[in-house]
């Protein structure tokens, strides 16, 4: 492992965490950030209400259209702000990323990858209207007590939709644990 392979974000007042060097390019797409909780914790999500955190994994689903695209969008989900805007926002500030799920393609998928997830054994929604006010799906926040498997979740999205995009995975590693990274 060298440096060089390596980005560093500061993603809360509590951790710090680098990812892969990264094919994440500024282009729009679609991703879902994979948090995970150690540890129960009750956190108010604006005016939607309480979520209560239990110990498992955290699977949020976005797209990121505008200025920036991917890179920006997932940027700012990493890092602490004192001003929510987006629900993902006030989890964000508590937990820690694991992975991100994300593609480029140039279609809105947050609405299918949702629907896939609602379907995924294990999964369950821990906050209905999470990150889908303005949608009809039911929440964009979905609860398992173990980690999810990428590899399964892009299968299923593969084969119900043709022409979708390659689907990347990358995982957060935590720099206390990577003895090259100065």
């Amino acid at each position: 492992m060298t440096a060089e392979l390596y980005r560093l974000y500061f993603v809360n007042r509590h951790s710090k965490f680098v990812i892969r060097h990264s094919l994440l390019h500024p282009l729009p797409g679609t991703y879902a950030l994979v948090f995970r909780a150690k540890r129960k914790k009750r956190l108010i999500i604006g005016k939607l209400g309480i979520l209560k955190l239990q110990p498992g994994y955290y699977v949020y689903v976005g797209s990121a259209f505008g200025p920036g695209g991917l890179r920006a969008r997932i940027g700012h989900h990493r890092k602490s702000s004192s001003r929510h805007h987006w629900h993902i926002d006030y989890l964000s500030e508590y937990l820690a990323p694991d992975e991100v799920w994300y593609t480029h393609d140039p279609t809105h998928r947050e609405h299918h990858w949702s629907e896939v997830l609602s379907h995924t054994a294990g999964a369950s929604i821990p906050l209905p209207g999470f990150g889908s006010s303005d949608c009809r799906c039911i929440s964009h926040l979905y609860f398992f007590s173990s980690r999810p498997s990428g590899n399964y979740f892009r299968r299923k999205i593969h084969a119900g939709v043709d022409g979708h995009a390659r689907i990347f995975a990358e995982k957060f590693l935590d720099i206390n644990s990577i003895s090259d990274i100065h």
